[in-house]
């Protein structure tokens, strides 16, 4: 290969296209690293009045001293192996490829931003028949930053400070039922996206996204999220005809905090939790905020003003909690797909101890972790080798 490549190919390449004030230098030699083991390239270098470039280089489509194939590769370890330095052992053993750790690193950032500008301006699916139901679910993360990244952010530490970047996570997929008539995730049918912006940028995002996977001819269009205001905002911006969903979950664990405002007693408030559970999950919210009502007359202040505090939540998502009429519909009332994107794009390589991230290096790796996650990673090489 080393041969053709040096002797063969240059004379059934064309000519290059000289730029203004460009002209032939000399030939010169570097070591490239291929899929097959590393050569010596013996190429042409033309220099012009500010630069010079190896017209040859551009045809392989080299990136520094790496083919398309081995950027590949170390895109795909560096981002799904835990450190980049475990992607360097990983291409040493299974490629027999000697790649340093920092190298992977440099790679992933130098084609992070393509990857992701890829994902969000590919072609949308083309489908013969309208999805049935549409899924879409957000929320937000923490990932570990550096102290240049937290200058007048806003945290939970003591002092107000914070020690993490919050990332927001979107999914997309298509569903159907099992044999029990239960909703399922249709198999490989999620995307996911992963950015470091506000609600409106996100949206537009997640909006691009929805209509790729066929929203704008969808037959109903659902949207899960935990409660948080900015995910009802993005909706209500984006997505206002969806049915709008509260992960049932979420909607537990503010139960169970009311519960236990409401009684005191531990086995008493876990009773009331239960048979509330139960009840809010077969619509009977409205007799749920009733009773509780009922029962701030005969607490002290201090607790009224506890549960009163808590009482929002349900009242405005009301609307969001008529779980047993989502059930009926054949809809999920659980954000499972995007928390565990949450834990397995996002958490299983940025969130490992000693790990503090720049925000453009998250993105950059989790750029790639999207794409293969989404099954798209094969897609998007073969543009990387059209390209070439």
């Amino acid at each position: 290969m080393e041969s053709f490549l040096n002797h063969e190919l240059p004379r059934l390449l064309p000519e290059p296209a000289l730029q203004p004030g460009e002209r032939y230098h000399s030939h010169q030699t570097r070591k490239v690293n291929t899929v097959l083991g590393s050569i010596n390239l013996r190429r042409a270098y033309y220099r012009g009045s500010k630069n010079g470039r190896y017209p040859l280089d551009e045809a392989l489509g080299l990136h520094d001293q790496y083919t398309p194939a081995v950027v590949q590769l170390m895109c795909w370890a560096g981002s799904m192996d835990s450190s980049f330095e475990l992607a360097s052992e990983t291409l040493a053993r299974f490629a027999g490829l000697t790649i340093p750790g920092r190298q992977v690193q440099r790679v992933i950032n130098a084609f992070g931003q393509q990857a992701a500008d890829w994902m969000h301006n590919r072609q949308s699916e083309s489908r013969q028949t309208p999805v049935d139901i549409l899924n879409i679910q957000t929320d937000m993360t923490g990932i570990p930053a550096r102290p240049e990244e937290l200058k007048n952010i806003k945290g939970k530490q003591p002092d107000g400070s914070a020690k993490t970047r919050q990332i927001k996570v979107g999914c997309v997929f298509t569903q159907s039922r099992d044999a029990q008539g239960h909703p399922q995730r249709d198999p490989f049918s999620s995307t996911y996206l992963t950015a470091f912006c506000d609600r409106t940028d996100f949206g537009n995002l997640l909006w691009s996204e929805a209509l790729k996977r066929g929203y704008a001819k969808a037959r109903k269009t659902v949207f899960i999220g935990d409660g948080a205001e900015w995910i009802w905002n993005l909706v209500n911006e984006r997505f206002n005809d969806a049915v709008q969903i509260v992960d049932f979950y979420h909607a537990c664990e503010h139960l169970h905090a009311l519960c236990q405002e409401l009684e005191p007693d531990e086995q008493r408030a876990l009773a009331l939790f239960r048979k509330w559970r139960t009840r809010m999950k077969n619509n009977g919210l409205p007799r749920i905020l009733s009773e509780t009502s009922q029962r701030l007359s005969a607490l002290n202040p201090t607790a009224r003003s506890s549960i009163e505090d808590k009482l929002p939540y349900f009242q405005t998502n009301a609307h969001r909690m008529t779980y047993r009429t989502f059930r009926r519909q054949g809809f999920f009332i659980g954000s499972g797909a995007v928390e565990g994107a949450c834990r397995h794009i996002v958490a299983q390589r940025t969130k490992l101890s000693g790990m503090r991230w720049l925000c453009s290096g998250a993105e950059n790796v989790l750029a790639f972790r999207c794409l293969i996650k989404s099954n798209l990673f094969d897609t998007y090489c073969k543009n990387f080798h059209h390209a070439a």
